[in-house]
């Protein structure tokens, strides 16, 4: 098995990006200016996290390992690389609740829905009302 590459994404590849979403995890709208983190093996993007500035914030979101790599340490990485280049404390994100150990073991904490700035609380509202357990974490260094 060839080495995990972690880097941010050429946006020549962004197509290749958008057809991986389609393909796992397809709710997902990749917006324009976003900081888009990718880990490649093989020549072949394997994983994903995604920075999206809000106002003065900064939200964690769309981060994909493609199933059949899952349990493989790719997710850590991406996450690990983040804190050495691009976390600090204005960034959040909203986790599934059985992702909270995952993000927690990367310098994130989970945080009252009541300590989001009003911009992110908004969001968080919109994608619970959808269903999704998500639970609210902000990161600090």
């Amino acid at each position: 098995m060839n080495s995990l590459i972690i880097k941010e994404l050429e946006p020549l590849r962004l197509p290749l990006l958008k057809k991986l979403y389609k393909s796992h995890y397809p709710s997902t709208k990749i917006k324009a200016g976003e900081k888009i983190i990718v880990a490649e093996r093989d020549s072949q993007i394997v994983g994903v996290v995604r920075y999206r500035k809000l106002d003065k914030w900064e939200l964690l979101t769309g981060m994909l390992v493609i199933p059949e790599v899952r349990n493989q340490g790719i997710a850590s990485q991406l996450l690990h690389f983040s804190q050495n280049d691009i976390l600090q404390d204005n960034f959040f994100c909203f986790a599934y609740k059985h992702l909270e150990q995952l993000y927690k073991a990367h310098g994130f904490k989970t945080i009252p829905v009541e300590e989001l700035p009003s911009t992110l609380a908004k969001l968080y509202l919109r994608y619970t009302q959808t269903g999704k357990p998500l639970i609210v974490m902000q990161y600090h260094s």
